[in-house]
């Protein structure tokens, strides 16, 4: 069977077909040679067997963006798993009506036209209705994307992505696809019989007059045109990451490293940025939306990226608090991404660390605490007063090794791209705290917490302040009564998403008061605004971050909002008309909590310098 509509869908899909394996054995041979080999190491193993699975679930499901947003997540998957199912319908009904699986793949797409009526196919009923319920699955996919383009909130949007003209023209061939083919096979139902419930009843609506039969062939023509204009734009537009996200999900399956440097057109990081499919969830997840000056999201940087455009200003600007991390439903390494960027900024400075004395301890007695407090905990020093006398109320014994000899964890300088030089800061710190007699290192700051925990390898386990207090309280060593007080926890960055840290916060929370939730907390929680990720964000950008933070946290509220960060802390006052606290800091002052009457500002302060 053939007709020369079929050409338009064919030229197209093999010219789609020739680029991708191009583009794609491009990137391939920019990984590593331990990744190569990596790679079909893997080929054929039970890591394949996982990737299929996660192909299954969000390339075609979509389930992460249906768990952030339902209705947003039915329209991808409408879109992405309505086609898929139209493709292997189409396989499937060709093969059993011919009992040949190696039919022309424009065979499937154009069935209809070629087999309108296939009465005597023992299956028939079953697939003509398989194949249009796909058809209308797609459908409604699509009056949802439309929808989303009036207007986004109908979706539950508040910020979607701007396309190129590049993209519009994809994206009209992609909307243009499903409504023709629906045309199509109507007027064919219409003309000869056939169909099913959908293309039937259309068919009889619209061409069952013979003025219609002039309407058959045409409309095969535009829905053949459709389909491979689409397919000669997809693998430059943004519609590439259809298939790329897919090999995207085998290649981190089969656990391929990322390489060194910024180099976004090869290897592993070429695969990223390219299945950013731009859905815009990363938008309404930033702090910084509609604030700043220029539009730095991770959907922004990434198509800038991908374009080959300056992006230093872009990658400096982010505040690096992981939201568009936890949010991305195809999981780029999004912070990874900004900060290979920014160490291109750093290749030629110069740094002198000279200064750094050689850390020498001598034979020490066993201490159960070694305390880190970082450069917070010096301009801060309220939390480090409040968390060693929690120690010392405790019966633990400690060390506070960066009191006098300490200096910074190095991750402000990897924030920067100055990771070659957070390397001498961590040399550093690692001989200090080996050189002590340590059973665990605890920090109260959520940003060193982080870096010690993912980069340091120590040979003893390491805590955040509000992980030992938790346990503290649970092995009762820390013992406090149930107070009339309204709590709001704000989420660090670092120790929420960064970290994953949210319960123990919690329940040291809940036992000593009323914890009241708000509507962006946990992996949603808002940055505070002043996270040290940001290289170049305004002050007026911070202040206005901070100022939404706030407003979320005080909507219940609160008699106090109490964080676990001493950079969040001064950050959130200076805006706060509630009392911001730390979690050593009002873990302390329950101590002398009369029950419902608060502790006054000055005798709080007399409590802290006691």
């Amino acid at each position: 069977m053939f007709h020369p509509f079929v050409l338009p869908f064919s030229i197209g899909f093999t010219v789609m077909l020739v680029v991708l394996a191009v583009r794609y054995a491009y990137w391939l041979r920019g990984l590593s040679l331990v990744n190569r080999k990596r790679c079909l190491a893997n080929l054929f193993s039970i890591q394949t067997l996982r990737g299929v699975s996660e192909i299954l679930r969000e390339s075609l499901l979509h389930l992460k963006i249906y768990k952030t947003n339902p209705v947003l997540g039915f329209m991808h998957m409408s879109l992405a798993f309505g086609w898929f199912l139209l493709i292997v319908g189409g396989k499937l009904e060709t093969w059993y009506y011919t009992g040949d699986f190696a039919n022309p793949i424009y065979y499937a797409i154009f069935f209809r036209y070629f087999e309108p009526v296939t009465s005597g196919f023992w299956m028939n009923g079953v697939m003509v209705f398989f194949m249009d319920f796909s058809l209308l699955l797609v459908l409604t996919g699509l009056a949802l994307a439309l929808a989303k383009r009036i207007r986004k909130k109908l979706v539950g949007m508040q910020n979607t992505t701007r396309h190129s003209v590049g993209n519009r023209v994809a994206l009209t061939f992609l909307w243009l696809i499903f409504p023709l083919r629906l045309m199509a096979e109507s007027a064919t139902a219409g003309q000869h019989g056939g169909g099913g419930f959908l293309t039937a009843s259309f068919g009889e609506w619209l061409f069952s007059g013979t003025w219609a039969a002039s309407f058959e062939v045409p409309l095969w023509w535009a829905y053949s045109f459709s389909l491979g204009l689409f397919f000669l734009a997809l693998p430059f537009s943004r519609y590439l990451h259809i298939p790329t996200e897919m090999v995207l999900i085998l290649l981190k399956q089969w656990d391929i490293k990322q390489e060194t440097g910024f180099r976004p057109q090869k290897g592993l990081q070429a695969f990223e940025v390219h299945a950013c499919s731009s859905c815009g969830v990363c938008l309404d997840a930033c702090p910084g939306i509609n604030l700043a000056h220029d539009a730095f999201q991770a959907s922004y940087f990434v198509k800038a990226v991908r374009e080959n455009r300056e992006v230093q200003s872009l990658a400096t600007s982010c505040l690096n608090c992981g939201a568009c991390n936890s949010a991305c439903p195809v999981g780029i390494h999004l912070e990874g991404l900004r900060l290979d960027c920014r160490s291109q900024i750093f290749e030629q400075s110069q740094f002198n660390h000279s200064y750094l004395p050689v850390p020498m301890v001598l034979w020490r007695e066993t201490t159960e605490v070694i305390l880190y407090t970082g450069c917070m905990g010096r301009m801060q020093p309220k939390t480090s007063i409040a968390f060693k006398a929690l120690l010392t109320e405790a019966g633990i014994s400690f060390v506070h090794i960066d009191e006098k000899a300490g200096v910074c964890c190095g991750r402000p300088l990897a924030l920067a791209g100055a990771k070659d030089q957070a390397v001498k800061m961590m040399t550093y710190n690692r001989d200090l705290i080996n050189g002590h007699n340590g059973k665990v290192l605890v920090t109260t700051c959520p940003i060193c917490y982080r870096y010690f925990s993912e980069e340091y390898q120590l040979d003893i386990p390491v805590q955040h302040h509000s992980q030992f207090l938790w346990e503290l309280m649970n092995k009762g060593l820390l013992k406090r009564e149930m107070q009339t007080l309204k709590l709001a926890y704000h989420d660090p960055c670092d120790l929420g998403r960064g970290s994953g840290c949210y319960e123990p916060p919690r329940n040291v929370l809940s036992a000593i008061g009323q914890l009241v939730a708000n509507q962006k907390e946990r992996d949603k929680a808002l940055c505070c605004g002043n996270n040290l990720g940001s290289l170049s964000l305004t002050e007026t950008t911070r202040q206005q971050i901070t100022a939404k933070t706030v407003e979320v946290l005080t909507q219940n509220k609160p008699d106090y909002i109490v964080t676990a960060c001493p950079l969040c802390k001064p950050t959130l006052s200076k805006q706060s008309r509630v009392p911001v606290k730390d979690l050593a800091e009002l873990l302390l002052l329950t101590k002398h909590h009369a029950k419902g009457h608060p502790v006054s500002a000055q005798q709080y302060q007399k409590i802290l310098d006691s």
